[in-house]
């Protein structure tokens, strides 16, 4: 039989992420799926070719509000 949860969260991006966290941290069992190899959405740094890092929109990350960061050990 198939695995139990109280929510899935569709989307491993930085808002899901946290929205996981947020239910996790409040007793909920907490399922994240991506359709993408790699966690962060727009906050990730990718080699886009060999040696070349490019982060899409990772300043975003930079924008969680601070109560956010703290809350959850960030």
């Amino acid at each position: 039989m198939g695995q139990h949860y109280d929510i899935i969260v569709i989307g491993g991006g930085h808002n899901g992420l946290v929205n996981a966290a947020y239910l996790a941290k409040a007793g909920k069992k907490v399922v994240v799926l991506e359709r993408r190899h790699v966690l962060g959405g727009a906050a990730v740094t990718e080699e886009i070719i060999p040696g070349f890092l490019f982060s899409e929109c990772s300043y975003v990350v930079s924008l969680l509000r601070p109560e956010i960061i703290r809350e959850l050990d960030l």
